[in-house]
């Protein structure tokens, strides 16, 4: 990546292996899923100033890297697992990021309240299932802003039943798009300007919007 200082990426890869939050994937592989975020979001919502907020980052996964190569956008990074958002937090000034991307060491659920309807893309990879993904998101994304979450590469059949269009329309968002590059996401649009009744977590894993 441009302008990233010599051997700072690598070392940032090394650490997230050393605390779990690096599976087997090599940093060139973790690069291009990056990339292929960025052209989902760029796509969706252009390519202007961008508030994003990457739910379940654990080391800036894709978090760092959209912010990276994406100097309008500013990127907050949310991840339960405080060994994870401490290497985020170290190499978001090494990377030159600190104006524009900070770490928090919360759970998804406890940051909403004081972050409502404060972004304009919401992604995750490996988060939770979707109708949990989809209900805990709704509320962090503006009036048209857009969730995009990585993918599994699954016959349509298959991705139509993950994120049903009659759930997501109970939620307040629009259908469910599907982009297949490198690698394959969903891109939903949140097109209600009345957010939905907020429920305790333990109310959406144990009574989902719909059952995948």
């Amino acid at each position: 990546m441009e302008g990233v200082p010599a051997g700072v990426l690598e070392e940032w890869y090394a650490q997230g292996k050393l605390v779990g939050g690096i599976g087997s994937d090599p940093l060139e592989r973790i690069v291009a899923h990056a990339m292929n975020y960025i052209s989902v979001i760029r796509e969706l919502a252009g390519d202007g100033e961008l508030s994003l907020l990457d739910l379940g980052s654990g080391v800036g996964i894709p978090g760092l890297l959209l912010a990276l190569e994406s100097p309008l956008w500013t990127v907050t990074l949310v991840d339960s697992m405080n060994r994870r958002s401490k290497v985020a937090s170290e190499f978001i000034p090494r990377l030159g990021l600190a104006q524009r991307v900070v770490a928090v060491n919360i759970r998804a659920e406890e940051l909403l309240p004081a972050h409502a309807e404060e972004f304009d893309v919401v992604v995750a990879r490996c988060f939770g299932p979707p109708p949990l993904l989809a209900e805990l998101s709704v509320g962090f994304l503006r009036p048209g802003g857009i969730l995009v979450v990585s993918e599994p590469p699954n016959s349509p059949e298959v991705r139509n039943a993950r994120w049903p269009v009659g759930g997501l329309k109970r939620l307040g968002y629009g259908s469910a798009g599907f982009f297949d590059q490198d690698f394959h996401f969903v891109g939903i649009r949140r097109e209600k300007s009345v957010l939905p009744k907020s429920r305790a977590y333990s109310r959406l894993v144990k009574s989902p919007v719909w059952k995948v």
